[in-house]
């Protein structure tokens, strides 16, 4: 008997996944255009604020989980159903 197994929500499959849902057609532009910004700055190697000013170097560190939480919900805002499947389309592809 086969088993599926559950694939795991780890943050690189879900910036996969975000990155792919960017070339779905049914996803507004602006959307697109915020879910792009913040991958880019997920992804990039450059801190707004440097990582050697003691407490605020390390606050826009901990703002990358929060962001990928947001842009989840912004794929996901107005028709949750129809923007999962994307999303969920977009793992299988992985």
């Amino acid at each position: 008997m086969k088993m599926i197994q559950k694939q795991k929500k780890t943050p690189m499959t879900q910036v996969k996944s975000l990155i792919l849902s960017l070339f779905s057609t049914k996803v507004s532009g602006k959307k697109k255009l915020m879910v792009a910004a913040i991958i880019f700055y997920i992804i990039s190697p450059i801190d707004f604020i440097p990582d050697f000013i003691p407490v605020a170097g390390y606050a826009d560190d901990v703002i990358l989980p929060i962001l990928l939480i947001v842009a989840n919900k912004l794929l996901s805002d107005n028709s949750e159903v129809k923007n999962n499947n994307i999303i969920k389309e977009a793992e299988k592809v992985q």
